[in-house]
């Protein structure tokens, strides 16, 4: 286990756990947003930076392992998806994530480049490999300014007509920096589910409201979507949760870490209406504690305190609890009828 790693095997975040989680945390979890990628995927010398720290590689047994480490007790499951970069071998990382699922502890889904990418391919892909959903990204978007890309870049019209005729998850990056505040990505999500209504929308990240008023601009108008589900991945703040649980039919709120930067030691802070990271290493999206004032917990567990605190003071139980870290995940990956690994258990 590398030394950025913060999981319950070290003593400090074993306390934390049997203190704040052990009590709280159902015995079954599901973790909706996980990476992986062997590192053949990557053809450049530079490694990936987890939260500032090089990884070259991370794999579907990786997740597991730590997972044993960072939620002890537990049985944990997760939907995986490779990395979304331009460069990258997306094709390799693919068939590696379809190789590691067995669509029982472990679901894949399929990166998507519109650029690259085909009608013909897609449809065989799910039927060879049993892929349960699509992951674009905005980076995958060429020709269009990085602040101006909608959906439809994303995501074209061929792609969604296989996700809606397969009933199959569309994992949604939002893009433009407003995110869920923006009015042009709320208008294109309700277009969207609205026109591909058998397709299962998921916006990662809370559609990316790190902060409160983001998710008190945005969160409102898209809630009532019957077929728009909500995953919590690096949200580390309660108040966003709480107006999340609150708001959204709880049936359609997904857990999710995004490992492998979960595991890193950080935490995700909001100031004056905007949010950064704070890290112990160089990160370019943090903010350096270059003094080592601060001893860090991982970001998953940052995470999990979040989800706690907007839990008790929104006054859910133990089914909304169980629901949120497995329940809800585990009917939803059951409607995906599209897998072609889920067809063939079948016969």
């Amino acid at each position: 286990m590398g030394i950025w790693k913060q999981t319950a095997a070290q003593a400090r975040n074993r306390r934390i756990f049997e203190i704040e989680f052990d009590d709280f945390l159902p015995r079954r979890i599901v973790d909706f947003h996980v990476h992986v990628f062997p590192r053949s995927v990557n053809p450049g010398r530079r490694p990936f930076s987890c939260a500032g720290h090089p990884l070259r590689e991370y794999l579907a047994g990786d997740f597991f392992r730590d997972s044993a480490r960072v939620y002890p007790g537990r049985e944990v499951r997760g939907v995986f998806f490779g990395m979304p970069f331009q460069g990258w071998r997306q094709r390799a990382n693919d068939l590696y994530v379809a190789r590691a699922c067995d669509c029982v502890h472990s679901f894949p889904v399929r990166l998507l480049d519109p650029a690259t990418d085909s009608e013909e391919r897609l449809r065989k892909d799910v039927a060879e490999h049993g892929f349960v959903g699509l992951k674009p990204y905005p980076d995958y978007v060429r020709g269009v300014a990085r602040d101006r890309v909608r959906l439809h870049h994303m995501l074209p019209d061929w792609a969604m007509q296989v996700a809606d005729e397969m009933g199959l998850l569309v994992i949604l990056h939002l893009p433009r920096p407003g995110r869920l505040a923006d009015p042009v990505n709320r208008r294109d999500i309700a277009g969207l589910c609205r026109r591909w209504p058998r397709a299962r929308i998921v916006l990662a990240h809370v559609g990316r409201a790190y902060y409160l008023r983001n998710a008190l601009i945005g969160l409102s108008p898209v809630a009532d979507i019957s077929n728009l589900w909500f995953d919590t991945a690096m949200l580390n703040n309660w108040e966003v949760l709480a107006l999340l649980f609150r708001r959204v039919d709880p049936s359609r709120i997904l857990y999710g870490t995004d490992t492998p930067i979960a595991l890193a030691p950080g935490k995700s802070v909001e100031i004056n209406d905007q949010y950064t990271y704070v890290t112990p290493v160089p990160w370019e999206l943090s903010i350096h504690d270059s003094v080592g004032k601060l001893q860090f917990t991982s970001f998953l567990y940052e995470e999990l305190r979040a989800i706690k605190r907007a839990v008790e003071e929104t006054g859910w139980d133990g089914s909304f609890i169980e629901g949120l870290f497995f329940r809800n995940a585990m009917e939803l990956l059951k409607s995906c009828v599209g897998s072609g690994k889920q067809e063939r258990r079948k016969e």
